[in-house]
């Protein structure tokens, strides 16, 4: 039965509360708006499949499906609108084409009505610009572990996207291989607090006087390398700062200060990855190839297994694309290897994220630049982009 006794040892997977057999199992949100698993006592029948599912008790592996040493590519998709509407370039609307175009269905995270990130199942092609782009904050999987095993059941193919950790739990949940699922993992930095984010979004309400209507990370307006936050209100203003006067990607990126306990220890940075497909930023590509850097976004594509190659087969003549063999590729892909540090902001953050408004948090523990140090960094940022044009 499962017990957590430790934050650090939950990655709020959901395997758990998908196996359970009399739904015994619900998702509680904590202090710091993170979610464990509660077990309802007098439901519980004590048949152990909750901690049998449990990917941090023992990890899914399949050395003979997944290789040690994944086929590197670097890609972005010929679709250029897709491209700048996605985080780096675009790939994974292109594997989540191929499967709709095959009747088959998708599964990756949207935004809710409150701000908070959920995954779905879907068959829609209209579906997917809410689930294209990173969501930088924990998904709640709910039940979806279920739907996916009843269309693979019924012989559709399934490509789901998620966290390495929440494709973990999905492997240990499905308990075997099924031929017609195909898991695409990200180069995860860690999860954001959904509480911490609310207070983002309300703090900006209040500002604006209007309530959000569309948010979008990573917006390239000032260029892939510089991405901005972009928020929308009902009123019509516009919010957007790029990644260094932002004050949620300072506190995400500068000081690690709203992030999953589980998150600082992640147990799933090793090779061989256990999903069919690994995609994110390819960051330092200007470094190793600077003609596959145009500041437009460039994704990694980590293929994993025969089945991840085979999908890219099918989509490659409808992205640009180059297999890159360079041993520097995690030189600056770090987040693929290395956990991010637990800082003292994170201690203060959420001791105090019930007493102090958002804006308090963000002075008090990840203060934005000065108008001084913001022009430096205007400055700085156009001398790197003159440089990365020359290079091509």
């Amino acid at each position: 039965m499962i017990n957590i006794e430790n934050k650090v040892n939950c990655t709020s997977c959901s395997a758990c509360v998908n196996i359970c057999p009399k739904n015994a199992i619900v998702m509680e949100e904590d202090k710091e708006g993170f979610k464990y698993p509660r077990i309802i006592e007098e439901k519980c029948i004590k048949c152990g499949m909750c901690s049998k599912v449990c990917p941090m008790l023992e990890k899914y592996s399949n050395k003979e499906k997944y290789t040690q040493k994944p086929k590197v590519i670097a890609a972005w998709t010929k679709e250029e609108k897709i491209r700048l509407d996605s985080t780096s370039g675009g790939v994974f609307t292109e594997l989540a084409k191929e499967i709709l175009d095959n009747n088959g269905y998708i599964c990756g995270a949207i935004y809710d009505k409150d701000w908070t990130v959920k995954h779905i199942l879907t068959n829609k092609i209209e579906d997917l610009p809410q689930i294209r782009s990173s969501k930088y904050l924990q998904s709640n999987i709910n039940l979806v572990y279920r739907e996916i095993k009843e269309k693979l059941d019924s012989n559709y193919k399934v490509l789901v996207c998620g966290s390495p950790c929440q494709i973990q739990g999905l492997n240990k949940f499905l308990e075997k291989e099924y031929d017609n699922l195909i898991t695409c993992d990200f180069i995860c930095r860690g999860m954001n607090s959904p509480k911490m984010f609310t207070k983002y979004i309300h703090s900006l309400e209040e500002k604006y006087h209007s309530k959000a209507v569309k948010v979008k990370f990573k917006n390239k307006k000032y260029g892939w390398h510089n991405f901005a936050t972009k928020i929308d209100f009902e009123n019509g203003k516009k919010y957007i700062q790029n990644r260094y006067c932002d004050s949620y990607m300072i506190g995400y990126l500068n000081y690690n200060a709203f992030m999953r306990p589980s998150c600082y220890e992640c147990k799933f940075k090793d090779f061989p990855k256990t999903a069919d497909i690994t995609l994110g930023d390819f960051w330092g590509i200007e470094n190793i190839d600077p003609s596959l850097d145009n500041n437009q976004g460039t994704s990694i594509i980590l293929l994993n297994s025969k089945k991840g190659e085979e999908l890219f087969e099918h989509i490659k003549d409808k992205v640009s694309f180059k297999e890159i063999k360079s041993s520097k590729v995690f030189d600056e892909n770090v987040c693929a290897k290395r956990s991010p540090r637990m800082t003292e902001q994170r201690k203060g953050v959420f001791e105090n994220i019930d007493k102090l408004s958002y804006n308090e948090l963000s002075k008090k523990y990840f203060p934005t630049p000065t108008p001084y140090i913001r022009m430096r960094i205007y400055i700085r940022e156009k001398i790197r982009n003159i440089k990365r044009r020359m290079k091509q």
